[in-house]
């Protein structure tokens, strides 16, 4: 019975790239800031949870700190970008 409850699957899958992975750099810097073309944002950090992998963001406008499942960022097309002189 406890083999039924417990029974994992056989099929062998790649585990995912975290967000913070999807937007480092070649030499494995992490980017901090993130626009979806309209908004800059700066990431702060993630998590992954069961519900999924939560990304942490501040809107450089507001100032606002926002927690965002990273599908949604995917779905906003959210890309990392580079601001010259900041590091």
């Amino acid at each position: 019975m406890w083999a039924k409850l417990f029974k994992t699957s056989t099929r062998s899958v790649e585990p995912r790239a975290t967000f913070a992975e999807e937007i480092s750099d070649r030499d494995g810097h992490v980017c901090r800031y993130l626009t979806d073309g309209v908004n800059l944002y700066r990431f702060m950090g993630s998590m992954v949870s069961r519900a999924g992998e939560m990304v942490g963001i501040e809107n450089c406008r507001s100032l606002d700190i926002m927690l965002v499942p990273a599908e949604e960022l995917h779905r906003r097309r959210v890309r990392p970008v580079s601001l010259a002189g900041i590091d």
